[in-house]
């Protein structure tokens, strides 16, 4: 839902809109944020072929990445590091969501 849905829907409620349930965007995250999520996309996933674990994105040419996306030399490192957090996060899911779909046996 986005936030213009919300607050068409808290209007067509007769409803104030609650801080906390108001959707995020992107556009609502901090701009070195907004950098390390579209720095992550262009980076390439890694998978165990063996059985299929998701192992992250790889980091080889995060360097090429950062300059081509035109994120300043004194910002890089702490772009790496928001990468980091936002590819651990998603390994998890994925991850887990993989454990989840396997049949018990």
């Amino acid at each position: 839902m986005t936030k213009e849905a919300y607050f068409e829907m808290c209007e067509m409620m007769n409803s104030e809109p609650v801080e906390s349930e108001i959707p995020v965007e992107f556009e609502d995250f901090p701009l070195e944020v907004q950098q390390a999520f579209n720095a992550y996309r262009m980076l390439r996933d890694e998978w165990d072929t063996m059985n299929g674990t998701y192992l992250g994105k790889s980091l080889i040419g995060v360097k090429d990445v950062l300059e081509a996306t035109e994120i300043e030399q004194s910002e890089q490192k702490f772009i790496v590091m928001l990468i980091r957090m936002i590819d651990s996060v998603r390994s998890d899911e994925i991850n887990n969501k993989k454990k989840m779909e396997k049949p018990a046996n």
